[in-house]
């Protein structure tokens, strides 16, 4: 029972970042004109899974991880009603984003040598390199000094959000302690 929730969380954790990925690349792609309906979208769809979170707490135990959840889809949910009412809201989702990113950087930095060295993994000092470039990466959307327009700092958004995909996707793969059966 343990091994199969562990193997869900791995596939789910594979899933959201390849989701992650696509949004980004999406993002980085994504013409001009077309900017403002992507912002429209991400509000809706912020929406929605909020909606759908807060279905789950009514259906889930209640415990105080799913208060947890639940008080986050409520965050969620403000965040996408306020994306679909203001105008110039990239700019609050660019600093949100920003620090999601320095904090995602310190936690994995304060993991990595706690855990992750310790346990003598190879390749623990990427884990590392890499926090330090998304802690850097989130200073920079927070500073800002490069770009003005809404379009520039998607586009930075959108470089970023694949960026901190993929150094999710190398630290499941540095840390995941648990081999397959098949590999035994």
């Amino acid at each position: 029972m343990l091994f199969e929730e562990l193997s869900r969380i791995k596939r789910s954790s594979i899933m959201t970042s390849i989701v992650l990925v696509a949004i980004g690349i999406v993002m980085i792609m994504c013409p001009a004109r077309y900017v403002d309906s992507l912002v429209s979208v991400l509000g809706y769809g912020m929406v929605v899974f909020a909606a759908v979170l807060m279905l789950s707490f009514i259906s889930a135990k209640k415990s105080l991880i799913n208060y947890i959840k639940f008080a986050g889809a409520l965050v969620l949910l403000l965040l996408g009603i306020s994306v679909l009412v203001f105008s110039n809201i990239v700019l609050i989702i660019g600093i949100v984003f920003g620090l999601i990113l320095i904090s995602d950087g310190i936690i994995t930095i304060i993991n990595t040598s706690l855990y992750v060295r310790r346990a003598q993994r190879k390749g623990w000092w990427i884990l590392i390199l890499l926090s330090v470039l998304m802690i850097a990466g989130g200073l920079a959307i927070l500073i800002n000094p490069w770009w003005n327009e809404t379009t520039e700092l998607f586009f930075v958004i959108g470089v970023m959000l694949l960026f901190s995909s993929l150094v999710s996707i190398v630290r499941l793969i540095i840390i995941w302690p648990i081999k397959d059966e098949e590999e035994g």
